[in-house]
């Protein structure tokens, strides 16, 4: 042996025994240092103990550990009272030192001690314990992974944490239980506002249908008339009348400590003459909102009145600034969600107003949107502004939040983007790709990595274009960018190979199919805009239209997938997938032969809005009815009577004449209140075939509608529709006395 080998020996050996120190000294911490073994081959002599006097919460904390680690180890911990404590034990006790929903949890010798606030403290520990140290999961509504086994052992634990935002509200539009609410650490509308009295209240106040007609001027004077959009401010009487209405029903709903007085939901203010001397004053028309709302919190002293900063009354007042016992809610809805909103150019008017805001108010409460509204299946990757968008809004000063996500079954992502809201409104530094990450593995198994590529490509390509992101967008604005036909392939198969990865796992592809819904969607409606294209439902061969029997399979895979998830609605205006599966099937039943209209040429006076189809007219004679989205294939009039007049090009014998409409009363579109056909062949002596009327006041229609005339076999040339709306919306609506639209599509004529 050479000295070389000599001293590697040696070295080795040295080694060796340093390992061996390591290890002895690990194996003897582990057996008498201070990891607590809560449950042992299924028993355990534990308790959790509470006070005698133990309020809700602390009970509620008490029963959910309980029940959680029965449901993992089969033995139930007793809950017993500090008169009649053992030990070892779990004290669960309420600390008004907290912050109401903070909490610290740590162990001295065997004992575990859990304090929270006096709002959920206690209940957010005992989630936090059973999460971080007993690998339970709340991952959706409907799915949670509890794991069952016979020992809990926990380290030595002194952990304490508390919420950034003091509300963290996300709207979910599926009926959930509290229990769900308290794992994501949630609040809801209700432990905040009054029953009625959240936002858009002034109608509630000094409702227009009662008062408009005695006192015009109690409302807002707009373009040289009173108008019954929006209250006139400035008025004293109006003041008036909204303390007493308020003094009534406070006193309905002593408890509530929020109470909303807030516009209207539309761009109208008042401009009389002292309405518009304020706002010039206040260099925004927000001005005598605040100064009005501020009236009221005076009044109100002992309770906080929330109004908004929205659409034309977002700018801040130079002037005036809010009470401390005004809220002021701030919203974001004309934003480009593509970047975050500090980096966005077109968002820089917004960067300024809640600045402005955060200087002057105490209480902001910011309103954020996260979906495409429109069309809430379909792709909307805006999952890397979230965060930093929270960010944000946490340095102008806000502690409350709403964030509209109208969360459901089958809307994009809802599962993903719910875990990771909630948890960034808790911790807005907290570290999102881990959330991310943890969530895919949890929910999507072995599929998760596809999913990733997914959500990946579809970022990544929103990215390199120049399309914006908007929340009343169609799929058809982004065709050629992230939603293209060679990005589609590329999603295709990642969801080929995520169905694959968990084709054993029922439920885990249930997720998968769920989440493939939006692409679905997305192909769906892109083929509707390109009917007859190389992405469309149909291909036109020598004058004739073959179906592409590959977009009929996808529909039915959509629908079926959408009732075994039991998926409700696929836009806020509360389309179900029924309505759309049989819109769809009335889209793709083109009218094309025997159709004597197809691709005739129309007259419209006045002409439609150029905001929908561009305003063509060619989308009424395409042999394609519109389905149930008002962006796609229809031709919308706001607030008018108009008529229609086909030109077939030659005399025929007709025996039936349809047209459609369209009612998204959401979107202030109702059915015409009647339809007049008149026929001709010479384009001047026309007849009188018939009218069909709209019954009723429209609080509830069909999407689609189809008029049918009876044309008696007569020659004919011209076709003319004399179409009146209802002009301005019903009583029942939000928005009632706004104008009303009506929206048309395919003319047939067989």
């Amino acid at each position: 042996m050479n000295h070389f080998q000599y001293i590697l020996m040696k070295t080795k050996k040295k080694q060796y025994l340093f390992l061996f120190i390591i290890n002895l000294l690990l194996l003897n911490t582990i057996s008498t240092g201070n990891n607590i073994s809560l449950i042992k081959n299924g028993k355990s002599n534990y308790s959790i103990i509470i006070s005698p006097i133990a309020i809700n919460q602390e009970q509620i904390a008490a029963k959910l550990l309980q029940e959680y680690v029965y449901k993992i180890s089969s033995f139930s911990l007793p809950i017993k009272y500090a008169s009649e404590q053992n030990r070892p034990s779990i004290f669960i006790k309420q600390n008004s030192n907290y912050h109401p929903d903070g909490y610290s949890i740590h162990t001295k010798g065997k004992d575990i001690y859990i304090e929270g606030g006096n709002r959920k403290g206690c209940i957010y520990a005992v989630i936090s314990l059973l999460e971080k140290y007993m690998g339970c999961k709340y991952y959706s509504s409907t799915y949670q992974v509890i794991p069952r086994k016979l020992n809990i052992v926990l380290p030595e634990i002194d952990i304490s944490d508390a919420p950034k935002n003091d509300c963290r509200i996300v709207n979910i539009s599926d009926k959930i239980d509290e229990d769900f609410l308290n794992w994501n650490r949630l609040n809801t509308i209700d432990e905040y506002f009054a029953k009625g009295y959240y936002v858009h209240t002034f109608n509630k106040l000094v409702p227009w249908q009662v008062f408009f007609k005695p006192h015009p001027e109690y409302f807002a004077f707009m373009n040289g008339k009173r108008i019954i959009d929006q209250l006139c401010l400035s008025n004293p009487d109006v003041l008036k009348l909204t303390l007493a209405k308020l003094e009534h029903d406070i006193k309905e709903q002593p408890d509530k400590l929020y109470w909303s007085v807030s516009q209207n939901d539309n761009f109208s203010y008042c401009q009389c003459e002292n309405c518009k001397k304020i706002i010039e004053e206040e260099k925004s028309p927000a001005g005598p909102v605040v100064r009005f709302v501020n009236e009221v919190a005076k009044y109100f002293s002992d309770k906080i009145i929330s109004t908004l900063a929205y659409q034309f009354s977002r700018p801040a007042p130079v002037i005036t600034k809010p009470l401390d016992n005004v809220q002021v809610m701030l919203c974001t809805i004309e934003l480009n969600r593509k970047k975050p909103i500090e980096d966005e150019i077109s968002s820089q008017s917004f960067v300024k107003d809640i600045s402005d805001w955060g200087k002057i108010c105490k209480r902001i409460y910011l309103w954020d949107y996260t979906i495409d509204f429109a069309n809430t299946v379909s792709p909307f990757p805006n999952l890397h502004v979230l965060q930093p968008n929270i960010q944000f809004f946490s340095r102008q000063n806000v502690k409350a939040h709403f964030q509209q996500s109208n969360i459901s079954t089958g809307q994009e992502f809802s599962e993903l983007k719910l875990y990771l809201i909630s948890r960034l409104l808790w911790n807005s530094d907290a570290n999102e790709d881990e959330i991310t990450n943890e969530f895919l593995n949890g929910y999507y198994g072995k599929a998760a990595k596809w999913i990733k590529k997914y959500i990946d490509q579809l970022q990544a390509e929103l990215l390199k274009s120049n399309d914006g992101l908007d929340i009343y967008e169609h799929p058809t604005s982004h065709q050629n960018t992230f939603l293209s036909a060679d990005n589609i392939i590329d999603y295709n198969t990642y969801f080929n190979q995520a169905e694959k990865a968990v084709k054993n796992d029922s439920e885990k592809l249930n997720h998968v199919k769920v989440s493939r819904l939006p692409l679905y969607y997305a192909m769906m409606e892109i083929g509707k805009n390109d009917m007859f294209g190389k992405r469309g439902w149909y291909r036109e061969l020598n004058g004739d239209f073959i179906g592409n029997k590959s977009m009929t399979d996808l529909l039915e895979e959509f629908y079926s997938t959408c009732k075994q998830a039991n998926v409700k609605q696929l836009n806020e205006s509360g389309l179900s997938p029924k309505d759309y599966y049989e819109s769809s099937l009335r889209f793709i039943d083109i009218q094309v032969k025997g159709n004597s209209a197809f691709r005739k040429k129309m007259i419209a006076q006045p002409l439609p809005s150029k905001k929908y189809s561009n305003g063509d007219k060619s989308f009424l004679t395409n042999g394609v009815r519109g389905a149930n989205d008002y962006k796609v294939h229809w031709l919308g009039w706001e607030g008018d009577d108009f008529t229609l007049t086909l030109d077939l090009e030659k005399s025929v014998l007709a025996n039936k004449i349809e047209i459609s409409s369209l009612w998204d009363a959401k979107s202030w579109i109702l059915h015409p209140a009647e339809i007049s056909c008149f026929v001709s062949d010479n384009g001047k002596d026309f007849v009188d075939i018939g009218k069909i009327e709209t019954k009723g006041n429209q609080e509830k229609e069909d999407v689609n509608r189809i008029y049918s005339f009876n044309a008696h076999a007569s020659a004919i040339r011209f076709v003319k529709f004399e179409i009146k709306g209802t002009n301005k919306l019903f009583n029942w609506h939000p928005s009632a006395g706004g104008k009303s639209w009506v929206f048309i599509d395919e003319i047939v004529v067989k």
